[in-house]
């Protein structure tokens, strides 16, 4: 009985053995599940890629006027002609980044303020831009610029004082560039209200702003009259206005030719002084 047992036991390891040393089944439906996914996979690299029926091919710019389209179209190409992360080429349709291509434009063109971007499967970029357009005239002590309302220096200008355009003197000695930010918008929107006051209701014209200290508290206008106008310009440009036309009618109506100042900053009182 033992020599039996002992064989009986070796047997059934052999069948053990047998069956672990036999081959698998291929599962060729795993397998070609798993083909499929890869294959699909390189398909969608090599059109994110290479395919060109996947990337932008023509640039439409619509609304330029002083900028040149062949500028924003050159500089978009430029923009567009290198890869993310060394892979995905940025000209891609599917992987276009709308944000980031804006913010290259409005940095490297100064003189757009907003940009529009849409493309379609045929590969049309289509730009749409809005220029700056003048607010006032700027001068530093090197030369005078164009600035919008937002205060940004946008492209050169003459000197040109009075008339229809509004020019603000810069005397603190510091100078800006195209692109700074060179007053704040609180600023441009006092001395345009300023003005049109002026023109409006004491029939005044000016040949110039100017102010010796930015952020500027205190805002000279320079009249055609030969005397000059102290402006607080943390108030209402309306109300110091209208002061002045009080004095203007009421006390020193004859002495105007005369005059060297007349000073508005503080509330509710004037100060002015003849020549």
């Amino acid at each position: 009985m033992f020599v039996l047992y002992k064989l009986s036991d070796f047997c059934h390891v052999l069948h053990q053995n047998y069956h672990r040393q036999q081959p698998r089944k291929i599962n060729w439906r795993v397998w070609l599940a798993v083909t499929a996914v890869l294959v699909i996979v390189a398909a969608a690299v090599y059109a994110l890629r290479f395919s060109p029926y996947s990337r932008i091919k023509e640039i439409k710019v619509e609304g330029a006027q002083k900028v040149s389209s062949e500028e924003i179209i050159n500089l978009s190409r430029q923009a567009l002609d290198s890869r993310k992360h060394w892979i995905i080429p940025k000209d891609s349709l599917v992987f276009f980044n709308e944000q980031e291509f804006k913010d290259i434009l409005l940095k490297q063109v100064p003189l757009i303020k907003s940009v529009d971007v849409a493309r379609n499967i045929s590969g049309l970029l289509s730009i749409k831009v809005q220029e700056r357009q003048r607010a006032i005239i700027y001068c530093d002590r090197r030369q005078c610029y164009n600035i919008d309302d937002d205060g940004l220096v946008f492209e050169g200008a003459p000197a040109v004082y009075g008339g229809m355009a509004i020019a603000l003197k810069d005397n603190s000695g510091r100078e800006v560039k195209i692109g700074d930010q060179a007053v704040g918008p609180e600023l441009i929107s006092f001395i345009k209200d300023a003005q049109y006051s002026l023109n409006e209701r004491v029939n005044l014209n000016l040949i110039y702003f100017e102010a010796s200290s930015f952020p500027a508290a205190e805002v000279d206008a320079m009249t055609v009259e030969d005397w000059k106008i102290l402006f607080d310009s943390n108030q209402s440009a309306e109300d110091q206005v209208a002061a002045l036309k009080l004095v203007l009618d009421e006390k020193i109506k004859d002495q105007r030719d005369e005059l060297e100042y007349v000073d508005l900053r503080i509330e509710n009182r004037v100060y002015y002084k003849l020549k």
